[in-house]
């Protein structure tokens, strides 16, 4: 069985393949989860740095 890294380089169509028959996720789940906010995201972004004037 191919592995998902294995299917990124040339082998996606038997990953597919081996994939078609699993059962299908939980969208309501899916769904909550992309829409909840990233753990500790407040602090993983830098503030952005004053833009420099063109006083050149």
């Amino acid at each position: 069985m191919p592995s998902l890294k294995d299917a990124r380089k040339d082998k996606i169509e038997d990953f597919i393949k081996e994939h078609e028959a699993d059962p299908e996720g939980d969208l309501d789940k899916l769904d909550a989860l992309i829409k909840r906010p990233a753990q500790g995201s407040e602090k993983a972004t830098p503030k952005a740095s004053a833009q420099a004037s063109d006083d050149d």
